[in-house]
């Protein structure tokens, strides 16, 4: 009970940014649940958080993905540290191992679309899109929009180079959003 005390006194004063009481709090958390890595790792990364030490965050939400219960914090902060960095490739790779771990994370599938729209993936579009719609989180007007813009953006790159391909996938697009005048 001591250690859940000092863990909610280690999150209290991270409210405060009294980053030193956080510290200590959790010093003493950690004599009291020494099998408890979880509790320690999150208040490390919402304390370098605060600091703005992305460095080690980067290397703490490693650690943290390693571990069962913390695995999706952690993924969820490489996640957006790479969106601060505005590194979009490796922010949606570890997105889409957060997505495949719990896809119904509030605004993760926005986060992935947004994403792939900086990216220009589109057939990452699709699959993403294809999962959403397995998993309920998106209805399916909303997934066949997303899945026609994106044949239509990838018949658009194919468009030269493979006309006939190209011709299909606009059919396709068309059919599951008829009448889009660009399609047309």
């Amino acid at each position: 009970q001591k250690g859940y005390n000092f863990f909610t006194e280690s999150m209290i004063a991270l409210a405060s940014k009294d980053n030193k009481g956080a510290i200590n709090a959790k010093i003493k958390m950690n004599k009291y649940l020494k099998n408890n890595q979880g509790l320690s790792l999150i208040l490390d990364s919402e304390i370098l958080k605060i600091e703005k030490k992305n460095d080690k965050l980067e290397l703490l939400y490693q650690q943290m993905i390693k571990e069962k219960n913390t695995q999706i914090l952690g993924y969820k902060g490489l996640m957006e540290l790479n969106l601060m960095k505005q590194d979009y490739h490796h922010a949606f790779i570890y997105g889409e191992k957060l997505f495949l771990l719990n896809p119904k994370i509030e605004k993760l599938y926005q986060t992935l679309l947004n994403i792939i729209a900086k990216t220009k993936n589109w057939n990452q579009l699709i699959n993403i899109t294809d999962k959403a719609y397995s998993n309920r989180i998106i209805k399916k007007e909303e997934a066949n929009e997303n899945k026609s813009i994106a044949l239509f953006e990838i018949a658009k790159i194919k468009m030269k180079s493979e006309s006939k391909e190209a011709i299909n996938l606009i059919e396709k697009a068309m059919s599951l959003k008829a009448n889009f005048s660009p399609y047309i």
